[in-house]
């Protein structure tokens, strides 16, 4: 994948020339008046200035920076946000420590964060209210949730200790801890062992545990996750954590299938889940890449025997960097996670680049440096009139202007050229000689002619020597004669490159000549073979304009012929441009009829949607009509826009209308849902009513009335408080039913005392008003008093089949008696005669009518009613 990304390379722009980042960079602003002074001269008790305090660390070394570092500036989130940016790419060791005290701090955060969920969670979890018997195993819970939440403040309170070094603290969560004597008491007889610690919950057991407690699966397993999450961040082998994680969803969705876990409790898998899905994406980028590997030999700048081969492996480096480091912000490896092995590599490897290149640039700055004094020198000798010394410094700083990068040395070429220049005037203003002159622009025109320039270069080169020799004066003496015939041989050598290329212009003139005929050509036989009667405009406007661009396509042509030719296609233009200009004003004409008509039925008092169909017949008609100029079809248009759009206007005034009724009911059904709403909020399974619920709809039922858009989210609200009230009548229903099954176990109870005591009691009814109901208790207390005590065999097989439905276990010594009952309900299932669902007031009136009971019925009692409440 990384030779993938690398490909385009040669497409990204060109690194910026250590020339340009030495030379063409701002002077940087004078430092702070404590940073002229030395690191030992200044005093930790005199810096309170936070941008101070950073340049001190800056220069400090050793022993007095780690002091300077301890000071409790320099722990705050700003500060460390400054110093990590100052020293980024001067001094690795205090980046590094910047960098590891705000990715401390962020992970401080987030954990107090998470541990504040957590812990609200706990409490809410605690402030449940009990249940209608609260038994030995809700005692329990709560106990344990008791100590959950106390570990869970305690360890907010060092993640608190731990970030006020850094001048921060988390919320206080003080008002969530428990009071132990809120905590209701055990019962001795019923504890069978003490309860697990969430500490010792594994990955391994955190299955097992969910089926422990099947009341609360889900808080073994969010523990479970935040320990993966924990080994993520404490660089946990990747094998190891992907298999961890798919076991431990495999476990959480099987266990939502059966319920659905809280919201608090739903974050954290969502959270661990997403930065595991981080982690994982940046380790399948990081796997995709090839790293190119570094350079075999180090960058030794130090040996001078070939200066420009330095410079290349620089400008190598130098790329390769900018390619690992974008390979690095390709894998964008997550800030909380410890580096993998090849991210570690990939680090180490632009570190290494950074410091040759670093080192490079000191050294180029330093060359650079010496060859502006080395010019420097030169200008100052060829002032004095030093000819020998100017040649010696124009000599070095040749040498020290070709060993660097050409792009480096732009501009003291410059330089270095104008003295060369300078140079050569003192020397001939020294000798008062043309002859060396002439012989040297001799020399010039030879090498000319051996090494060509470009043909237009070459051409302007050979003008300019020609212009330097006749400078010269005429030719006095033999030798100089001598010297103009071989001048003037050489310089009809040179020119042999340049009469090639301006023989390939003259052809280059001719065929584009021979192309403009061919336009006219063109022309001219299409305006005499169309039919202009019945001709598409639309094409003669398009070739009109077709061929003034091709036209002007081909350039350059000869001057002279080129003159009839471009005469005569202006003239084949303008017959062409009047054939359009006709038909341009027949449409002009047509189109401000259709202005004027917009405006006449702008004035009319039509209708308004006919004026609305008038108008986009008007629209249709214009559309048909051809070809015009583009302003005044323009002007044309604006016109008639305005004329439309203000007929139009009248439909925008009657949409308004409609969206302000709309609105209006959107605002009416918003208060009614708010209102539903906040009593709602207040209201218990206790103040609610089927009437409530039903007036409520009555009074949102016209939401069908608003636009789709508008009516979405109001009809989701609706079915969500709707949902919401309905599940408190249900509840209501339920602690109706839980109320009247108590009251018909103590009916039984006290018929039983009666009954052991030779009299019938009052019965009980669970409904005061109920007086037929009450009828049919006495009379069922009559016939049980009149009998024989129920056998405890009935009313034992009684209990283990409210047992059975219920689902709850029985006791040991009734294993055999249950066994059976499975087996009558298994046969009776298979032959049809089955009893069915047993139903918890047909099982309690089946009970009521045994008897009468004596004292040994009661724990079967409790147990027949616990089953029923169960069941319910």
């Amino acid at each position: 994948m990384l030779r993938r990304m690398f490909k385009n390379r040669d497409r990204q722009p060109a690194a910026e020339s250590p020339r340009g980042a030495a030379a063409g960079q701002a002077a940087e602003p004078a430092p702070p008046e404590s940073a002229q002074r030395p690191a030992a001269a200044v005093s930790l008790d005199d810096i309170h200035d936070v941008s101070e305090l950073i340049e001190h660390v800056v220069a400090c070394r050793g022993a007095a920076r780690e002091e300077a570092l301890q000071h409790p500036l320099l722990k705050q989130a700003a500060a460390l946000t400054a110093l990590e940016k100052r020293s980024r790419g001067k001094d690795k060791a205090l980046n590094r420590h910047a960098r590891r005290l705000l990715e401390q701090r962020k992970s401080l955060h987030q954990q107090a964060d998470a541990g504040q969920a957590r812990a609200q969670e706990l409490a809410d979890a605690l402030r449940r209210p009990p249940p209608p018997v609260p038994d030995h195993a809700w005692r329990e819970r709560q106990h344990e949730l008791h100590r959950r939440l106390t570990e869970a403040l305690d360890h907010h309170l060092e993640l608190g200790n731990a970030l006020a070094d850094f001048g921060e603290a988390p919320p206080s969560l003080e008002a969530l801890r428990p009071d132990p004597a809120d905590l209701p008491e055990l019962d001795p007889a019923a504890v069978t062992g003490e309860a697990d610690d969430p500490a010792d919950v594994t990955p391994e057991t955190a299955a097992d545990a969910g089926n422990a407690a099947p009341g609360e699966p889900f808080e073994p397993l969010v523990a479970a996750f935040e320990a993966l999450d924990q080994a993520m961040a404490a660089g946990a082998p990747f094998a190891d954590v992907t298999a961890e994680r798919q076991a431990l969803t495999e476990r959480w969705l099987a266990s939502a299938d059966r319920r659905p876990p809280t919201q608090a409790q739903h974050q954290v898998f969502e959270a661990v889940s997403h930065r595991f899905r981080e982690l994982a994406d940046a380790v399948e980028r990081l796997e995709a890449l090839e790293l190119p590997a570094l350079p075999p030999q180090p960058l030794d700048l130090s040996d001078t025997g070939a200066p420009r081969r330095h410079w290349d492996a620089v400008s190598q480096r130098r790329e390769l960097l900018g390619r690992l480091e974008k390979a690095r912000r390709h894998i964008a490896w997550p800030e909380w996670a410890p580096p993998a092995a090849g991210h570690a590599e990939l680090a180490q490897h632009i570190d290494t680049l950074h410091s040759e290149l670093e080192a490079a640039d000191r050294m180029l700055r330093e060359q650079l440096t010496a060859l502006d004094g080395e010019l420097d020198e030169l200008d100052r000798a060829i002032d004095a009139g030093s000819l020998n010394e100017a040649r010696s410094l124009l000599a070095a700083a040749r040498k020290r202007h070709d060993d660097l990068p050409p792009t480096a040395v732009r501009d003291a070429g410059r330089r270095l050229g104008k003295a060369a220049a300078r140079l050569a005037e003192l020397k001939d203003w020294q000798t008062f000689a043309t002859t060396p002159k002439r012989q040297s622009l001799l020399e010039a025109m030879q090498a000319l002619a051996a090494s060509p320039l470009p043909p237009r270069d070459q051409a302007e080169r050979i003008k300019e020597l020609r212009r330097e020799w006749q400078a010269l004066g005429p030719v006095t003496q033999a030798a100089d004669g001598r010297l103009a015939d071989r001048f003037n041989a050489e310089a009809e050598k040179a020119f042999e490159p340049c009469r090639a290329h301006f023989a390939e212009l003259a052809e280059e003139r001719k065929a584009n000549l021979q192309q403009r005929q061919r336009i006219c050509d063109e022309l001219q036989r299409y305006l005499a073979e169309t039919d202009w009667a019945r001709a598409d405009m639309a094409a003669a406007q398009q070739i009109m304009r077709a061929a003034r661009d091709e036209w002007r396509r081909f350039h350059p042509v000869d001057r002279q012929p080129g003159r009839a030719v471009e005469e005569q296609f202006e003239s084949l233009q303008a017959q062409l441009h009047a054939r359009v200009k006709a038909e341009w004003d027949r449409n002009l004409q047509a189109k401000e009829a259709i202005v004027a008509e917009a405006r006449a039925l702008l004035e009319g008092d039509r209708p308004v949607q006919e004026k609305i169909n008038a108008a986009k017949a008007l629209q249709q008609r214009w559309r048909s009509v051809g070809i015009t100029p583009r302003r005044p079809d323009q002007q044309l248009w604006q016109a008639f826009r305005s004329a439309c759009d203000a007929v139009f206007a009248a439909r925008d005034e009657e949409k308004h209308a409609e969206q302000a009724a709309a609105e209006a009911l959107e605002q009416r059904l918003t208060a009614a849902l708010d209102d539903f709403a906040g009593r709602l909020d207040s209201a218990d399974s206790t103040a609610v009513s089927d009437a409530e619920l039903r007036e409520f709809r009555r009074q949102t039922a016209d939401i069908e009335g608003l636009p789709p858009g508008r009516r979405r989210t109001l009809e989701q609200r609706r079915s969500e408080l709707a949902g919401r009230y309905t599940k408190l009548l249900a509840e209501q229903r339920q602690s109706q039913a839980r109320a009247q099954l108590w009251a018909v176990k103590r009916w039984d109870e006290t018929v039983a005392e009666a009954e052991a005591a030779g009299s019938v009691a009052a019965p009980v009814a669970a409904d005061p008003e109920a007086d037929q109901a009450v009828s049919e208790d006495v009379a069922a207390a009559r016939r049980r008093s009149a009998g024989q005590a129920v056998p405890l065999e009935a009313l034992r097989r009684l209990t283990v089949r409210a047992e059975l439905a219920a689902g709850r276990e029985s006791p040991a010594e009734d294993e055999a008696l249950r066994l059976e009952v499975q087996v009558e309900r298994l046969q009776a299932g298979l032959s049809g005669a089955g009893r069915g669902e047993e139903k918890p007031d047909a099982l309690a009136d089946e009970w009521c009518r045994l008897g009468p009971k004596d004292a040994a019925a009661a724990p079967l009692r409790e147990r027949f009613f616990d089953a029923l409440a169960a069941l319910d």
